[in-house]
């Protein structure tokens, strides 16, 4: 796969997962639905300095897309990708998108695992990931969207008024398959450091990470995950807090 086809897959096995009216039950796609709260945002609150203050109950559109990124690649090379720093304002739209304007990074045409930004000339309030580009249109997956809020598949027409642009990541700065050698994946549960499987196998049992899903619908052994080590310590320091409950 390559890194779009990566980030792609991630952001497309999330759609159906709706954010909750209270912090609990964050993990649950469906359960606790018509909020802000949601996992995206307690899973990089959990880093410390992602941003710059806790981002959990707030909207939450272009947390989702930096949760993508971060998933994916790992915190540094996901930053990277999404021209942030340390500490970031990127949980907002309108700053997410500077950071690419200043890196050179921003586009009127769109590509596969973009950053679609939506707004006028005074303002930005939507964002999310292309995920097609076909037929005139661009098809994205996009967090905080309709009501109740939800990660949900969208298409729009190329050229559309609202759409501001796309912050394109410069995919040059992720390594080739066989360089990359400080970021560890797991294809499946088996593969999965024992440390990790109970907390990678409850977020399993709970639907709260599907992956590929194997063709018998009562086994989770043979899912296809392609799970960093990076996501499976974060999962583990929250289940040990209890935060998983």
């Amino acid at each position: 796969m390559t890194p779009q086809d990566r980030v792609i897959a991630a952001a497309e096995d999330q759609v159906g997962y709706f954010g909750k009216r209270t912090n609990a039950q964050l993990d649950d796609f469906k359960a606790n639905a018509g909020g802000k709260f949601n996992k995206y945002a307690r899973d990089l609150d959990a880093l410390g300095d992602f941003y710059n203050g806790r981002k959990n109950g707030y909207d939450w559109c272009d947390v989702f897309v930096d949760w993508l990124f971060v998933q994916t690649f790992g915190r540094e090379l996901g930053q990277k990708l999404l021209c942030q720093p340390d500490k970031s304002l990127g949980a907002g739209t309108a700053y997410s998108l500077g950071y690419y304007r200043k890196k050179g990074r921003l586009f009127t045409s769109p590509q596969p695992a973009d950053q679609i930004f939506f707004g006028d000339s005074g303002s930005t309030w939507h964002t999310g990931l292309v995920v097609k580009v076909e037929g005139g249109f661009v098809y994205t997956v996009e967090g905080n969207a309709g009501n109740p809020s939800a990660v949900r598949a969208c298409r729009y027409t190329i050229g559309g008024k609202i759409i501001k642009g796309y912050g394109r990541p410069d995919w040059s700065l992720v390594p080739d398959e066989q360089e990359e050698d400080d970021m560890v994946y797991y294809e499946k549960l088996g593969n999965v450091p024992k440390g990790y499987q109970p907390t990678i196998r409850k977020l399993m049992e709970r639907g709260a990470l599907r992956g590929v899903k194997d063709p018998d619908p009562g086994s989770i052994e043979d899912n296809i995950l392609n799970i960093s080590e990076d996501y499976c310590r974060v999962m583990v320091t929250l289940d040990k807090l209890g935060k998983l409950d």
